[in-house]
């Protein structure tokens, strides 16, 4: 045996565990995760809601169903509900600054009747299993 096929040999003996492992992604047990993200456009409601005065204060009527994320056109304004509590809504005007309005929530014609909302992107980010 000459010298070369003697060292050829014993590197591809210290090589073979190398190439006989089959990876992580051989392993039945492991699954390979992708994760995707997407953007969803979606559209605000926006109601049109009017002005009450109960005694000394004047109160917003709004729908029953307000909620988080929906557009109120208030004074020809358009605003976005923040926060929804009983008695009042947080709400955020155009130029970025939040207010507290008291508002009574009832359903009549004028707030019931669904206006053109803006549309507005959501990111995100959905997780696909892969298996090979």
């Amino acid at each position: 045996m000459l010298r070369r096929q003697f060292i050829a040999g014993l590197i591809a003996l210290t090589a073979l565990p190398a190439f006989a492992h089959p990876g992580p992604h051989r392993y039945p047990h492991r699954r390979r995760v992708r994760r995707v993200r997407r953007r969803v456009r979606r559209r605000r409601i926006r109601r049109r809601v009017l002005w009450r005065t109960v005694g000394p204060r004047r109160l917003l009527v709004v729908p029953l169903a307000v909620a988080v994320g929906w557009e109120l056109l208030v004074d020809d304004r358009v605003v976005v509900v923040l926060e929804v509590h009983v008695d009042h809504v947080i709400v955020k005007h155009t130029d970025g600054t939040t207010a507290k309005i008291e508002t009574v929530r009832e359903d009549d014609a004028e707030n019931a009747k669904e206006l053109e909302g803006s549309e507005y992107e959501v990111e995100e980010e959905v997780e696909e299993e892969v298996t090979d």
